[in-house]
């Protein structure tokens, strides 16, 4: 078994490289003289949608393999200007922000490449046309963009209970962006998002202008519709000996309002329907299996103020019959039956029987079964109420601890391995416990040496893997006696030696009970 004890401390994402062949149009590069003339799609007048380069027709870019740009004979001769053509919403400066090539340097092709995909990268431009001019002492860059349309401003009509800023900042548009029309439907729907979810659930979102073609400026009209608050919560046809109105409204979001309608308190349908989930699962943990609940919603004479009311049909709650166990060697039914929480011809309760199964697990890491596995079985019984309980105890096979490796993680690490390997509850030898792995787990977080907020990196952690037995050499099957006259003259025993595995002693060892009369480990052969 290996143990790898990890300080990962925040550090900065690798950027990702792209591959322009798969993710970008083709773009070719073509020398002067011998440019193909642009094509016409119709015989009107020119205009800014009418023409386009004839090696571009505005197809999807697809996975399979394009051109890329070739003009390495070119690397190393001096750029002598660079220059942009068909832009007309991007302005020059923002043009030459974006790319890398610069006049008065060396001429790159692949950091022109580079500059193809830093337009692409702006989700402004659908196409570019790179031309490069041979002069007598340098070269001429020029590229040809061809944009896409974008948003010339934003507005919203009829909004009242929500300002323009925070329906911009939700839509997720602004001027100068892409314009398309998924976008567009995509703000519609997370607009209409929001008014519901602050209490609106009778609002209407059109479009006026910006879903047709040639359209720039985007217009919303809201129609708000009425907002409603929730003034009361109700529970009917709970058992009071089983739980009360304050434990049920601990389990939903919904709520009634304070002071009003300032805080809180707004009615949201999609919210009452998750509530009603939660209260089911509720109650099925409980035993009720049967369990329904509907809710009935009421508004005042006004219209703005609902009363919510979760109608609850408990049902049968099932008992427990029987408990049994399969699976299971090393403990016997009656030293397991110990430690249940859940007896027989007792009501079910889920998270009872989910502490069994943590219980069982780590009794059998204790053993050396770290890899045990427990798995409930529920059957229920032909007898309405009454359900029996198998536990599934797969138990693998005992393991002691082999190598332990230490890595910490972070820009400038300082920490000794030993300053770990003292903190540990075990040592290579002994016999896996998982619960002794917990608290040297926790040990480690506690003892200020290391990242303990998840925001700011990984918290030490424990990782138990489990070996290739087959990349395992063959050991003895015991260690030769030490010679009495030069006792004091060997090793330091391995108690002195914390958190260093013996030379003696394999990388990992995978052990066997055997039933003889001293009852004792002996190793795996």
């Amino acid at each position: 078994m290996l143990l790898c004890i990890t300080s990962v401390c925040s550090a900065q994402n690798t950027p990702a490289v792209y591959k322009p062949s798969s993710m970008f149009p083709s773009t070719t590069v073509q020398q002067a003289g011998r440019i193909q003339p642009l094509q016409r799609l119709n015989n009107g007048p020119r205009g800014s949608n009418d023409i386009v380069p004839p090696s571009t027709q505005f197809t999807p870019a697809t996975d399979e393999p394009q051109e890329a740009i070739d003009a390495s004979d070119l690397d190393g001769k001096l750029i002598k200007s660079i220059e942009f053509k068909g832009h007309k919403f991007m302005t020059e400066q923002r043009l030459m922000a974006t790319i890398n090539s610069r006049t008065d340097r060396s001429f790159d092709s692949g950091l022109l490449q580079e500059d193809v995909r830093n337009l692409y990268r702006t989700g402004l431009i659908r196409d570019v046309r790179v031309v490069t001019d041979r002069v007598d002492d340098g070269v001429c860059i020029e590229f040809e963009v061809f944009e896409r349309p974008t948003i010339r401003s934003l507005r919203f009509i009829g909004n009242r209970g929500i300002l323009d800023e925070k329906l911009s900042t939700e839509a997720g548009l602004a001027a100068g962006d892409a314009l398309n029309q998924y976008t567009i439907e995509d703000a519609k729907r997370k607009i209409k998002a929001l008014y519901k979810k602050y209490g609106y659930p009778m609002v209407d979102i059109r479009i006026l202008e910006g879903d047709k073609p040639g359209q720039r400026d985007i217009v919303f009209y809201v129609i708000e519709g009425p907002r409603e608050k929730v003034a009361k919560v109700e529970f009917i046809g709970f058992d009071p000996d089983l739980t009360n109105p304050a434990r049920l409204q601990s389990i939903i979001q919904t709520e009634k309002g304070t002071l009003t309608w300032l805080y809180g308190g707004d009615m949201n349908y999609e919210k009452v329907q998750e509530d009603v989930d939660r209260l089911v699962a509720y109650y099925r943990n409980l035993g009720y299996f049967q369990a329904r609940v509907g809710v009935e919603t009421t508004p005042d004479e006004s219209g703005h103020w609902i009363t919510v009311r979760f109608i609850i049909n408990e049902g049968v709650r099932y008992v427990i019959r029987s408990m049994q166990f399969s699976g299971n060697t090393e403990f016997t039914d009656a030293d397991l039956m110990t430690l249940m929480s859940l007896s027989e011809n007792e009501p079910f309760n889920l998270g009872a029987m989910n502490i069994d199964n943590n219980s069982i697990k780590s009794v059998y890491g204790t053993r050396g079964y770290i890899f045990a596995s427990i798995t409930p079985d529920i059957r229920f019984r032909e007898t309405p109420g009454e359900l029996d309980i198998v536990f599934n105890v797969d138990e693998g096979e005992p393991f002691r601890v082999g190598r332990i490796d230490v890595r910490i993680a972070g820009e400038n690490p300082r920490t000794r391995t030993d300053v770990i390997l003292n903190r540990l509850s075990m040592m290579p030898g002994d016999m896996a416990n998982r619960r002794q792995m917990e608290s040297s787990e926790r040990r480690l977080r506690h003892s200020q040496l290391f990242e303990s907020n998840p925001a700011m990196g990984k918290p030490p952690t424990i990782v138990i893997r489990e070996p290739d037995l087959q990349t395992i050499k063959p050991q003895s099957p015991l260690p030769s006696a030490p010679d009495p006259v030069n006792v004091g003259e060997e090793e330091p025993t391995r108690a002195t030696v914390r958190g260093q595995s013996p030379e003696r002693l394999p990388d990992i060892v995978p052990f066997q009970r055997f039933k003889d009369d001293q009852d004792q480990w002996r190793p795996h052969r």
